[in-house]
């Protein structure tokens, strides 16, 4: 208790050089925490926005079709673990713990003539109820509704005006079924759907899936199923359990089950570098407390006689160290905790209001990048304390060097200086 009380007593000497290197590390750890909430938003919205629209927490699907999946093939299709249909494959799946929505997808191509170009795009037959129930792909309609008979459509915004179309509009396409015959088929368009995403509102159209599998010749058959839990973290239960279903009917050579983060290269590239910015973040607080480092070592060397009296009065070299080594700990806890306050602010501010970042995505669209145009920053009890630990911990360990510095000056040089 007396070191401490002199380690208090030493931090009101100075108060404005003490004040600086609170506000110095108050600073840096605001930033980090800041920074930590927006790469855990950033990733976040594009993980959410790939499993709703492509990957499901996990996908099932041909093999051959995993191969060719950006030609759109026919010729591999989901149609149940024996060829008993895709309806009986559904229910199966259905029945497992923990999942609480399977949205079978049949994807292909088609084209339309508008005012003499060629327009090509991508269908999506979609089970309309279990997309309604999900609701990702509802909750982006704009205007009018989803498609409910065999004629009817959903088209992306950007679509929408390459069609030179509206709501009600009627559209004819050209579609090459499973025998690659062409056959065309006039739509109504019924609703307009914008994610955000140029991605899929230029190039996609959705309608019922029946329509899609009566235009295709694909009766009870899709390209993949998207099945999800609750969240993404019951994603490596849930694939355990269709893998053992699959196995279970001898079509583990068939059929490919993947988690999330396995569906698509990007994925695992951002999660891999999301995990090396920690690295990042303790970099980040090291630059921000080379302020307190001089400070600390401008304070053993303006305190060089006072150190040689302490030790001539009988303080040993490790009470000497653990008097400059408390001063400075206290002076990055009262940093850290105001840096805490600080970038729990700025991040409560942001998971409530979000930060719209369409300038980034016409960035990251030329990469193919799929993210929400409206990002949220994560507000966690984690990020606070973790940020606030490792800050404390890292000031602790950069005041040993000074404290060490003092505690190794002889008495007898210290006093004479």
């Amino acid at each position: 208790m007396y070191l401490l009380k002199i380690s208090l007593r030493n931090l009101k000497r100075n108060k404005l050089r003490s004040l600086i290197s609170v506000l110095a590390i108050a600073a840096v750890v605001t930033i980090v925490i800041f920074s930590r909430s927006l790469m855990m938003g950033f990733t976040d919205s594009i993980f959410n926005f790939y499993i709703d629209n492509q990957t499901g927490h996990v996908s099932l699907a041909d093999s051959g079709y995993r191969l060719r999946e950006a030609l759109m093939p026919l010729d591999y299709s989901v149609n149940g673990f024996e060829g008993e249909g895709l309806s009986a494959m559904v229910s199966g799946i259905k029945d497992i713990e923990k999942v609480e929505h399977v949205l079978p997808r049949l994807n292909f191509g088609a084209i339309s003539s508008v005012e003499g170009r060629m327009v090509r795009m991508a269908g999506v037959g979609v089970d309309v109820k279990a997309e309604e129930s999900y609701g990702a792909l509802t909750s982006d309609i704009i205007r009018g509704r989803m498609p409910d008979e065999g004629s009817e459509i959903l088209v992306g915004s950007g679509l929408l005006e390459k069609l030179n179309a509206d709501v009600g509009s009627r559209v004819t396409m050209m579609i090459s079924d499973l025998y690659r015959s062409l056959r065309g088929r006039t739509f109504e368009i019924t609703g307009v759907r914008e994610s955000g995403v140029a991605h899929l509102d230029d190039n996609y159209f959705y309608l019922p899936l029946e329509s899609a599998q009566e235009i295709l010749f694909m009766y009870d058959e899709a390209s993949e199923l998207l099945i999800y839990g609750g969240d993404r973290n019951q994603g490596e239960f849930i694939a355990g359990e269709v893998n053992a279903l699959v196995q279970k009917y001898s079509a583990e050579e068939r059929y490919s089950v993947l988690l999330w983060r396995e569906a698509d290269p990007t994925i695992e590239l951002i999660e891999a570098t999301s995990g090396t910015m920690n690295i990042v973040y303790v970099f980040f607080i090291l630059l921000g407390t080379v302020v307190l480092a001089t400070t600390m070592t401008m304070i053993v060397r303006e305190r060089t006689h006072e150190i040689g009296m302490m030790a001539a009065l009988g303080l040993t070299k490790m009470q000497i160290m653990k008097v400059f080594t408390l001063e400075g700990a206290f002076k990055g806890i009262a940093g850290s905790l105001m840096g805490v306050i600080g970038g729990g602010l700025i991040t409560l501010h942001y998971s409530v209001y979000g930060i719209h970042v369409e300038a980034l995505i016409d960035v990251v669209q030329e990469t193919e990048i799929l993210m929400d145009p409206v990002m949220y920053t994560p507000y966690s009890f984690e990020n606070l304390a973790v940020s606030f630990i490792i800050s404390v911990i890292i000031v602790t360990l950069v005041c040993l060097y000074p404290a060490w510095q003092a505690a190794r000056l002889e008495p007898v040089d210290a006093l004479h200086e």
